[in-house]
């Protein structure tokens, strides 16, 4: 009996247990959810409380301009205009809609369904228009947008038929002045999938929220029924404005540049091209060409990104910034970043010589010469002269994995330049661990790599202004209207010595006048260069008739400029020497003749 009664207390015990964990249970839920509403999901329901409380109404804000260095609008708003109505203000809403409707039906006709009878034939757009401006006004609002995209024209018009409670708001409309001009740096600006207007790619994507600013509001309190109060509150707040940007692009160069690489392109039978023209001392970008190119103003009004027809596939192919999106293998322009690695480590001089007798191997692969002759013993000097790639790969071996990927990080190859523009590719330098003997080698002179040619160019700039790096600048000054920022420099490290540097710039210039471009140097100008010729990967290898041809350089005398030409797969000529150096030299002659830089003495060409 009493082991029953135990039972019995037991079974209850376990019963009040389980009752009280479940209430605690249910007490921890509600702590919990109590959790998610005020504090995790604070912001969420408390815009869900003003919803229920206020109507909100955005004013845009002006988008910012972007301007060349020269003064010239790239980007900018025209002023078209958003027509309001205010419902409490205006006193015949009947006669207040029959004269806005004449005068829109006039400026826009709208096509109407015929009429049965021609008598009561109404005049086209008048009743579309009646019937939007009738409705909206007869709202229960303060506030109503009856019309947008009115010309500033329209806008006086309008103004002139004296109804009072009309009234209007600027929306900015992008648009592009120059058209095609400098459109791969300046992006463009579309619908995104919320339709709110948003700038894609170049300067219109990197600096989107400084150029779009800040919108304004317009909040009404209204009642349950979603009507307004007419005691309730009512606050407005005005928009801030966008900040302008002014680029370090030269309008006439970029014009001049865009006309030559079209002319290029078209000439050599290339399927795209690209020019960068630098100031190597601060980093500044004062040309960025490619072709093909688009149109901005194509995706400005109305157009969505996420529309997939083979118009838009087109315009995404067109809009690619090639300058900084499309990476390749450089090629020989990479020895001199191998032979200035060397030379930085004392391990080799201009006059250090090597044997070049044949074909050499490497894990078993072999490394031979672009046009597979040998020339004994031959000088460092003469390696970037003939562009010889057995004598590459011997100065990267001489080097090692560990110095010569350290030294190319630091020239900026495998990571971003930084350059202020969106969409920039990386490019790819593999890790050491991935390194194998032929794998130094190929990488030596340019293969096994993949660079911008953004990367490439800055890459050169550390040979021509001493041995710095400096970040790629596209923006010269951002003005909020306020207060003017002014953009500096920006100096990322020192890469190799001011000696390594001056010896470097030397055997660059004969290996301009003596090497593949000598053809082609400019009279009386000291040009320091390198060509790259480089073959196309394909599954399995290279391709045998397609290259990208890459001519890098800069003037090298009192006045420095530095330019990167590359031209994807020429068909008149595989070759960098016959397709990208007569082009560079081209635009760099006209370059000379813009800035007025007096010809250096005549260079003799090392023998």
């Amino acid at each position: 009996m009493k082991n029953t009664r135990t039972k019995k207390r037991a079974f209850l015990e376990l019963r009040l247990n389980s009752l009280m964990a479940l209430f605690f249970l249910g007490f921890l839920a509600v702590v919990f959810r109590l959790f998610q509403i005020q504090v995790l999901g604070h912001e969420k329901f408390g815009k869900m409380g003003q919803d229920q409380y206020w109507t909100v109404q955005e004013i845009s804000a002006g988008r910012g301009s972007i301007s060349s260095s020269d003064g010239f609008l790239l980007a900018g708003t025209v002023d078209n205009y958003l027509m309001y109505g205010e419902p409490k203000v205006i006193v015949d809403k009947t006669r207040a809609a029959v004269t806005l409707s004449e005068y829109l039906a006039s400026i826009e006709p709208e096509p109407a369904e015929a009429a049965e009878d021609s008598e009561k034939a109404i005049k086209p757009g008048f009743e579309y228009y009646y019937k939007n401006i009738s409705d909206s006004l007869n709202l229960d609002l303060y506030w109503v947008p009856l019309k947008r995209n009115l010309s500033h024209e329209q806008m006086l018009a309008i103004l002139d038929l004296g109804i009072e409670g009309i009234g209007f708001e600027k929306e900015p409309k992008r648009y592009y002045p120059e058209g095609t001009l400098a459109s791969h740096v300046l992006g463009f600006v579309a619908s995104d999938e919320k339709g709110e207007k948003t700038g894609y790619y170049g300067i219109e994507g990197a600096l989107n929220e400084d150029l779009q600013g800040k919108p304004g509001r317009i909040l009404e309190e209204k009642d349950a029924t979603g009507n307004p109060i007419l005691a309730g509150g009512y606050r407005k707040s005005n928009p801030l404005p966008g900040r302008s940007i002014v680029l370090t692009l030269d309008r006439s160069v970029q014009y001049m540049v865009e006309k030559m690489i079209r002319e290029g392109v078209e000439k050599y039978d290339a399927v795209s091209g690209s020019v960068i023209v630098m100031d190597p001392y601060t980093g500044k970008v004062i040309a960025m060409a490619n072709y093909p190119t688009y149109d901005p103003s194509d995706f400005s009004v109305g157009d969505s990104e996420m529309a997939g027809d083979g118009e838009q596939k087109r315009k995404k192919v067109e809009r690619r910034n090639l300058s900084i999106q499309q990476t390749y293998e450089p090629g020989s322009v990479m020895k001199p970043m191998t032979v200035s690695t060397a030379v930085d480590l004392g391990l080799v001089s201009s006059t250090t010589t090597y044997e070049d007798s044949g074909p050499v191997y490497y894990s078993g692969y072999k490394v031979d010469n672009w046009d597979f002759k040998h020339h004994g013993v031959l000088t460092v000097q003469q390696l970037l002269e003939l562009s010889n790639n057995i004598g590459a790969a011997w100065v990267g071996h001489k080097v090692g994995t560990e110095n010569l990927r350290s030294y190319l990080v630091n020239f900026g190859y495998g990571k971003k330049t930084g350059i202020e523009l969106q969409g920039e590719d990386t490019g790819i330098l593999p890790e050491t661990s991935d390194w194998s003997d032929i794998t130094l080698a190929n990488i030596s002179f340019g293969q096994g790599i993949s660079a911008t040619p953004l990367q490439v160019l800055n890459a050169f700039n550390v040979i021509a202004n001493g041995g710095s790096l400096y970040q790629p600048l596209i923006i010269s000054r951002i003005d909020d209207g306020k207060k003017i920022l002014e953009m500096k420099p920006k100096k990322i490290r020192q890469v190799i010595s001011e000696e390594t540097s001056k010896e470097m710039v030397t055997m660059l210039e004969n290996a301009a006048v003596s090497g593949e471009a000598k053809f082609y140097v400019l009279k009386d100008y000291k040009i320091a260069g390198k060509t790259g010729t480089a073959q196309v990967p394909e599954k399995g290898g290279y391709s045998v008739d397609k290259t990208n041809a890459t001519f890098v350089g800069f003037l090298s005398g009192t006045r420095r400029l530095s330019m990167i030409v590359k031209l994807e797969e020429p068909k008149t000529s595989v070759y960098a020497s016959l397709t990208s150096v007569p082009l560079w030299m081209d635009i760099m002659s006209e370059l000379v003749k813009f800035y007025g830089i007096a010809p250096d003495r005549v260079q003799q060409i090392i023998q």
